[in-house]
């Protein structure tokens, strides 16, 4: 344990200006990362390097995954006190987010979280009250030292705000005053007929328009300063964040990692983004749908990068839903392959604990097999040269068949093109090998290239010839059953490259 500093010291040490960039990134590309603590053997199994979700409250957590060399995490939740927290405390239930009317909202994804007839209602992130049992919760899990805070739905009472009809209770309605006289331009308050921000009411607008949460929530494009009140508490969610931070720095007794579980590609989530050093969250990747509908994961790996922020990412509750009821292993194998070619990294499917979610169900647990999944992290971390301080390589357009997805990330004067089997079988949960697979890219990037290796995951790495046409150089991979990487070594200038020779996965 580090000696403990001053409140005021830790602050000015440990947390940086909002927008300051991650760099280095606090997760290699390689980076193999549990979502959830685990056993010694199954993170040598997997050869994990990160657990992002929690698990290492207690000293002697923290000092078993530092003992494998893992950096640990604590976690916190600011979705709800939970059923159980509301029913037995008076001031946590006057905590929770309200509707125009003063009612309660439930949490709709628990509904079959109900402790004696309380319900599980969304905490109030506003309120003191619940800020204080967070920030109390923060305390806890952090006080053993953990390397990380992980914070699980932190928009906290901005998610019922913007999409339940949410957010009216008095301490809200106070900061969005306050957030009105910075934010709000002068025309705009008189457009929407406010006169006087210091005895402004909100609700009373609201009112005019909406007058219960249905309404609200039908009608929220009608009603005026409806956009800013949503910007409010997106900013103050975010806010939060920065001030759980420094409470788990000052648990810990040393700067920490923050991760939040925001879900990219969705711009309300976006909000958070910039106070963070990295993000955990589920992405969707439609397991109904095969391979076929990947608009979510891609979106998601497209905002981490344009965030400037390292994912970590799983499947979503539906997903592994999915999954689970259908033996669907090799479609979420794919997943696996799909995330690292695209510079992120996909959590491990966890051995007893994978959160599943689906309406029939609801919260249940898939045991994901280590013999199933471990191969395909192996073959990361094999590979890890070829993975770290790669990064996309914009303007490289690589051609390929429809059967597979490529990618290109280059370092230096290597480029290093990822192809991933698509071609899946749903009812024999398998991707149907493809053969001779002509891979190309723009001949530049391969000067000097008469071979690449190519490395395949299951398969012993080889090296293929590279043929010039026209503009492109190609290579055709001979066989790909989930994925391979093809690596172009251009020689320097004014240099004859010689051929790569076969075999082995070291990087360039």
């Amino acid at each position: 344990m580090h000696r403990k500093l001053a409140p005021a010291l830790l602050i000015a040490l440990f947390v940086p200006s909002v927008r300051a960039p991650c760099d280095p990134p606090v997760l290699k590309r390689s980076e193999i990362v549990f979502m959830y603590a685990s056993t010694p053997e199954a993170y040598k199994a997997y050869g994990a390097t990160f657990v992002a979700w929690g698990g290492a409250e207690t000293p002697e957590k923290v000092k078993m995954h530092r003992d494998l060399g893992i950096r640990s995490t604590g976690s916190v939740w600011c979705l709800t006190a939970g059923a159980k927290e509301l029913h037995d405390s008076a001031l946590l239930r006057e905590a929770v987010a309200i509707d125009i009317e003063g009612k309660p909202i439930a949490v709709p994804w628990l509904f079959d979280h109900v402790y004696q007839g309380q319900k599980t209602e969304f905490g109030n992130t506003n309120h003191p009250a619940f800020r204080e049992h967070v920030k109390s919760e923060v305390r806890r899990v952090m006080a053993a030292g953990a390397d990380g805070l992980h914070v699980d739905d932190h928009l906290g009472v901005a998610s019922p705000a913007h999409w339940y009809g949410g957010g009216f209770d008095e301490y809200s309605l106070a900061g969005f005053r306050d957030y009105l006289k910075r934010k709000a331009p002068g025309e705009k308050l008189e457009a929407a007929g406010v006169s006087n921000l210091e005895t402004f009411d909100y609700r009373e607008l609201v009112r005019r328009h909406a007058k219960t949460r249905e309404e609200v929530n039908r009608k929220a494009g009608e009603i005026p300063l409806f956009d800013l009140w949503k910007s409010f508490h997106l900013e103050a969610a975010a806010d939060f964040i920065v001030e759980l931070r420094r409470a788990a720095a000052e648990a810990a007794g040393h700067s920490v990692l923050l991760s939040a579980n925001a879900c990219l590609g969705n711009d309300a989530h976006h909000f958070v983004v910039p106070r963070l050093t990295h993000v955990v969250c589920e992405v969707w990747f439609n397991a109904d749908r095969g391979t076929e509908a990947l608009d979510g994961a891609l979106k998601a790996y497209a905002a981490a990068r344009s965030l400037g922020r390292p994912l970590a990412c799983t499947a979503s509750g539906h997903d592994w839903a999915h999954v689970k009821s259908r033996g669907a292993e090799e479609l979420a194998r794919f997943w696996v392959a799909l995330t690292y070619a695209h510079g992120e990294r996909f959590m491990v499917p966890h051995p007893s604990r994978q959160w599943c979610f689906n309406e029939k169900l609801g919260t249940h647990w898939y045991e994901a097999p280590i013999e199933e999944y471990a191969p395909v992290f192996r073959f990361i971390r094999e590979n890890a040269s070829l993975l770290d301080d790669f990064e996309q390589a914009d303007g490289v357009k690589v051609t390929a068949p429809a059967s597979v997805i490529s990618t290109a990330r280059r370092k230096g004067r290597c480029t290093v093109v990822h192809v991933v089997n698509r071609d899946y079988d749903a009812g024999a949960d398998r991707m149907r090998e493809g053969t001779n697979l002509k891979i190309g890219i723009p001949a530049a990037q391969a000067e000097g290239c008469a071979q690449v290796r190519l490395i395949r995951l299951g398969v012993d790495p080889v090296s293929v010839p590279v043929e010039r046409k026209g503009d492109e150089a190609v290579a055709v991979l001979p066989s790909l059953s989930l994925w391979g990487l093809l690596v172009f070594e251009a020689a320097s200038p004014g240099l004859q490259k010689e051929p790569a020779a076969p075999g082995g996965a070291a990087g360039p």
